[in-house]
Protein backbone atom coordinates (compact mmCIF):
# COMPACT_ATOMS: atom_id res chain seq x y z
CA UNK A 1 0.00 0.00 0.00
CA UNK A 2 2.95 2.48 0.85
CA UNK A 3 4.45 1.17 -2.62
CA UNK A 4 1.42 2.41 -4.54
CA UNK A 5 1.14 5.39 -2.48
CA UNK A 6 4.76 5.98 -2.93
CA UNK A 7 4.01 5.55 -6.78
CA UNK A 8 1.62 7.79 -6.81
CA UNK A 9 3.12 10.97 -5.02
CA UNK A 10 6.32 10.42 -7.73
CA UNK A 11 3.89 10.90 -10.86
CA UNK A 12 2.11 13.85 -8.71
CA UNK A 13 5.25 15.61 -8.21
CA UNK A 14 6.28 14.42 -11.72
CA UNK A 15 3.32 16.31 -13.52
CA UNK A 16 3.96 19.02 -10.94
CA UNK A 17 7.33 19.79 -12.05
CA UNK A 18 6.31 19.35 -15.78
CA UNK A 19 3.57 21.93 -15.34
CA UNK A 20 6.26 24.49 -14.14
CA UNK A 21 8.73 23.77 -16.76
CA UNK A 22 5.87 24.06 -19.10
CA UNK A 23 5.05 27.63 -18.12
CA UNK A 24 8.72 28.72 -17.36
CA UNK A 25 9.06 27.75 -21.47
CA UNK A 26 6.03 29.52 -22.24
CA UNK A 27 6.77 32.15 -20.17
CA UNK A 28 10.81 32.42 -22.18
CA UNK A 29 9.18 32.56 -25.38
CA UNK A 30 6.57 35.46 -24.48
CA UNK A 31 9.45 37.11 -23.54
CA UNK A 32 11.51 35.95 -26.27
CA UNK A 33 8.77 36.85 -29.22
CA UNK A 34 8.10 40.20 -27.43
CA UNK A 35 11.69 41.31 -27.32
CA UNK A 36 12.23 40.94 -30.73
CA UNK A 37 8.99 42.81 -31.81
CA UNK A 38 10.22 45.51 -30.49
CA UNK A 39 11.06 48.27 -32.78
CA UNK A 40 15.39 49.04 -32.87
CA UNK A 41 14.35 52.68 -34.61
CA UNK A 42 12.33 55.31 -33.81
CA UNK A 43 8.77 55.79 -35.86
CA UNK A 44 8.91 57.89 -38.59
CA UNK A 45 5.59 59.58 -39.77
CA UNK A 46 4.16 61.03 -43.22
CA UNK A 47 4.51 64.82 -43.14
CA UNK A 48 1.44 66.66 -44.56
CA UNK A 49 1.70 68.35 -47.69
CA UNK A 50 -0.17 71.31 -49.06
CA UNK A 51 -3.37 71.07 -51.19
CA UNK A 52 -5.01 68.05 -52.28
CA UNK A 53 -5.77 65.63 -54.98
CA UNK A 54 -8.55 64.24 -56.92
CA UNK A 55 -8.68 60.82 -58.24
CA UNK A 56 -11.76 58.73 -59.83
CA UNK A 57 -14.27 61.10 -58.59
CA UNK A 58 -12.41 61.31 -54.54
CA UNK A 59 -10.51 63.67 -52.90
CA UNK A 60 -7.01 62.99 -51.10
CA UNK A 61 -5.36 64.92 -48.76
CA UNK A 62 -1.62 64.63 -49.53
CA UNK A 63 1.46 63.47 -47.31
CA UNK A 64 5.41 62.36 -48.40
CA UNK A 65 7.80 60.33 -46.37
CA UNK A 66 11.02 59.55 -47.10
CA UNK A 67 13.24 56.56 -46.85
CA UNK A 68 16.60 54.86 -47.55
CA UNK A 69 17.72 50.92 -47.78
CA UNK A 70 21.58 50.75 -47.52
CA UNK A 71 24.51 47.98 -47.57
CA UNK A 72 25.00 49.17 -43.94
CA UNK A 73 24.82 51.72 -41.35
CA UNK A 74 28.09 53.37 -42.34
CA UNK A 75 26.95 53.95 -46.01
CA UNK A 76 23.21 55.16 -43.98
CA UNK A 77 25.72 57.99 -42.60
CA UNK A 78 27.96 58.62 -45.54
CA UNK A 79 24.82 59.47 -47.94
CA UNK A 80 22.19 60.40 -45.87
CA UNK A 81 23.56 61.60 -42.69
CA UNK A 82 21.22 58.96 -41.18
CA UNK A 83 22.41 57.54 -37.91
CA UNK A 84 21.66 53.90 -37.35
CA UNK A 85 22.46 52.09 -34.38
CA UNK A 86 22.11 48.54 -35.48
CA UNK A 87 24.64 45.33 -36.86
CA UNK A 88 26.53 45.93 -39.81
CA UNK A 89 23.85 44.31 -42.22
CA UNK A 90 21.85 45.62 -44.93
CA UNK A 91 19.11 47.89 -43.61
CA UNK A 92 16.39 50.36 -44.00
CA UNK A 93 16.73 53.53 -42.08
CA UNK A 94 13.28 53.23 -40.27
CA UNK A 95 11.41 49.93 -39.14
CA UNK A 96 8.26 51.35 -38.34
CA UNK A 97 6.17 53.89 -40.60
CA UNK A 98 3.19 56.29 -39.59
CA UNK A 99 0.64 57.00 -42.29
CA UNK A 100 -2.35 59.04 -42.32
CA UNK A 101 -5.56 57.21 -43.98
CA UNK A 102 -7.16 58.08 -46.93
CA UNK A 103 -4.59 59.90 -47.99
CA UNK A 104 -2.57 60.31 -51.01
CA UNK A 105 0.94 59.36 -49.81
CA UNK A 106 4.02 60.07 -52.01
CA UNK A 107 7.16 58.02 -50.95
CA UNK A 108 10.94 58.01 -52.09
CA UNK A 109 13.50 55.82 -51.55
CA UNK A 110 16.82 55.99 -51.87
CA UNK A 111 18.75 52.83 -52.59
CA UNK A 112 22.29 52.01 -52.37
CA UNK A 113 22.87 48.72 -52.69
CA UNK A 114 23.56 45.82 -55.30
CA UNK A 115 21.81 42.62 -56.04
CA UNK A 116 21.14 39.33 -57.07
CA UNK A 117 18.45 37.03 -58.54
CA UNK A 118 14.58 37.24 -57.03
CA UNK A 119 13.24 34.11 -55.84
CA UNK A 120 9.81 34.40 -57.49
CA UNK A 121 9.81 36.93 -60.36
CA UNK A 122 6.55 38.38 -59.44
CA UNK A 123 8.28 40.76 -57.22
CA UNK A 124 10.21 42.95 -60.02
CA UNK A 125 6.36 44.32 -60.62
CA UNK A 126 5.15 47.22 -59.59
CA UNK A 127 2.09 46.60 -57.81
CA UNK A 128 -0.38 48.58 -55.26
CA UNK A 129 0.53 51.84 -56.46
CA UNK A 130 -0.93 54.67 -58.41
CA UNK A 131 -1.44 53.77 -61.69
CA UNK A 132 1.25 51.08 -61.09
CA UNK A 133 4.11 52.93 -61.68
CA UNK A 134 7.55 54.01 -60.04
CA UNK A 135 9.62 56.77 -61.18
CA UNK A 136 13.05 55.27 -61.33
CA UNK A 137 15.90 58.25 -61.56
CA UNK A 138 13.19 60.37 -63.73
CA UNK A 139 11.56 57.99 -65.40
CA UNK A 140 8.80 56.13 -65.09
CA UNK A 141 8.46 52.64 -64.73
CA UNK A 142 5.58 49.24 -64.00
CA UNK A 143 9.14 46.71 -63.68
CA UNK A 144 12.73 46.44 -62.87
CA UNK A 145 14.26 43.77 -65.64
CA UNK A 146 14.61 40.32 -63.98
CA UNK A 147 15.93 38.07 -66.85
CA UNK A 148 16.65 34.65 -64.57
CA UNK A 149 17.84 33.07 -68.05
CA UNK A 150 20.73 35.79 -68.21
CA UNK A 151 23.55 36.41 -66.04
CA UNK A 152 23.69 39.63 -64.20
CA UNK A 153 20.21 39.79 -65.86
CA UNK A 154 18.25 40.58 -62.58
CA UNK A 155 18.56 44.36 -61.91
CA UNK A 156 16.35 44.56 -58.57
CA UNK A 157 18.26 45.57 -55.43
CA UNK A 158 15.16 45.21 -53.08
CA UNK A 159 11.67 45.61 -52.49
CA UNK A 160 9.67 47.48 -50.36
CA UNK A 161 6.82 45.20 -50.05
CA UNK A 162 3.51 46.37 -47.16
CA UNK A 163 0.85 43.90 -46.95
CA UNK A 164 -1.60 42.51 -44.26
CA UNK A 165 -4.55 40.07 -43.91
CA UNK A 166 -8.17 41.53 -43.74
CA UNK A 167 -9.72 41.84 -40.55
CA UNK A 168 -13.43 43.36 -39.57
CA UNK A 169 -11.78 46.09 -38.92
CA UNK A 170 -9.32 46.77 -41.51
CA UNK A 171 -9.15 46.36 -45.38
CA UNK A 172 -6.63 44.33 -47.14
CA UNK A 173 -3.83 46.47 -48.57
CA UNK A 174 -0.83 44.86 -50.60
CA UNK A 175 2.05 47.25 -52.62
CA UNK A 176 5.23 46.43 -54.20
CA UNK A 177 7.95 48.05 -55.26
CA UNK A 178 11.09 46.64 -56.88
CA UNK A 179 14.41 48.94 -56.20
CA UNK A 180 16.39 49.07 -59.08
CA UNK A 181 19.97 47.92 -57.75
CA UNK A 182 23.61 49.49 -58.29
CA UNK A 183 25.51 47.89 -60.81
CA UNK A 184 28.58 46.25 -59.74
CA UNK A 185 32.37 45.33 -60.75
CA UNK A 186 35.80 44.49 -60.07
CA UNK A 187 36.18 47.86 -57.52
CA UNK A 188 33.28 47.82 -55.84
CA UNK A 189 29.72 49.99 -56.64
CA UNK A 190 30.12 51.41 -60.23
CA UNK A 191 28.79 55.57 -59.76
CA UNK A 192 25.19 56.35 -60.73
CA UNK A 193 23.71 59.41 -62.51
CA UNK A 194 21.48 60.37 -59.67
CA UNK A 195 22.62 63.63 -58.00
CA UNK A 196 20.36 63.20 -55.51
CA UNK A 197 22.19 59.86 -53.98
CA UNK A 198 25.50 61.57 -54.76
CA UNK A 199 26.06 59.46 -57.64
CA UNK A 200 26.13 56.21 -55.45
CA UNK A 201 22.49 54.86 -55.78
CA UNK A 202 19.06 55.41 -57.34
CA UNK A 203 16.18 57.47 -56.45
CA UNK A 204 12.72 55.76 -56.52
CA UNK A 205 9.40 58.13 -56.17
CA UNK A 206 5.96 56.53 -55.94
CA UNK A 207 2.71 57.13 -54.48
CA UNK A 208 -0.09 54.94 -52.81
CA UNK A 209 -3.49 55.93 -51.41
CA UNK A 210 -3.84 54.41 -47.97
CA UNK A 211 -6.84 52.49 -46.47
CA UNK A 212 -9.56 54.53 -45.53
CA UNK A 213 -10.43 52.70 -42.00
CA UNK A 214 -6.86 52.56 -41.25
CA UNK A 215 -5.52 49.24 -39.68
CA UNK A 216 -1.42 47.50 -38.30
CA UNK A 217 0.36 45.99 -41.95
CA UNK A 218 3.90 44.84 -42.21
CA UNK A 219 6.37 45.23 -44.73
CA UNK A 220 9.22 43.76 -45.89
CA UNK A 221 11.75 43.08 -48.31
CA UNK A 222 11.02 39.87 -50.73
CA UNK A 223 14.77 39.95 -51.82
CA UNK A 224 16.88 37.06 -50.30
CA UNK A 225 19.71 39.31 -49.04
CA UNK A 226 20.67 37.69 -45.93
CA UNK A 227 23.45 35.52 -44.92
CA UNK A 228 23.94 32.19 -46.15
CA UNK A 229 22.47 30.38 -44.12
CA UNK A 230 18.44 29.60 -44.62
CA UNK A 231 18.71 30.43 -48.27
CA UNK A 232 19.79 33.60 -48.20
CA UNK A 233 17.06 34.62 -45.64
CA UNK A 234 18.73 34.55 -42.44
CA UNK A 235 20.57 37.81 -40.37
CA UNK A 236 19.19 40.89 -41.72
CA UNK A 237 16.49 38.69 -43.19
CA UNK A 238 14.87 36.91 -40.00
CA UNK A 239 15.92 40.01 -37.49
CA UNK A 240 12.68 42.13 -37.76
CA UNK A 241 14.11 45.89 -38.28
CA UNK A 242 16.07 45.59 -40.72
CA UNK A 243 14.35 44.20 -43.74
CA UNK A 244 11.02 44.75 -42.45
CA UNK A 245 8.99 46.22 -40.18
CA UNK A 246 5.21 47.80 -39.52
CA UNK A 247 2.89 50.11 -41.01
CA UNK A 248 0.38 52.12 -38.69
CA UNK A 249 -2.16 53.49 -40.88
CA UNK A 250 -4.19 56.02 -38.65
Amino acid sequence: MSGTNMSASKRSASAILAVVLGVSVVAGVGFTLRSASQDPSPKLAASAVDGTIDIDGKTYKKAAITLGVYPGPAEALKYDGVHINKNDWVQYSVSHIVLPKNTYVTFTIHGYDGGETLNNTYFNKVVGTVGNVVNYDGVDQSSVPCDLAVDNGCKVQHTFTIHGLPTRSQKSWFVNVPLLKVEEDDNGFVPTTNAETHNAGHTMTFSVLTPDTGGEYVWNCQFPCGDGTYGKFGAAMSAYGYMSGKVTVA
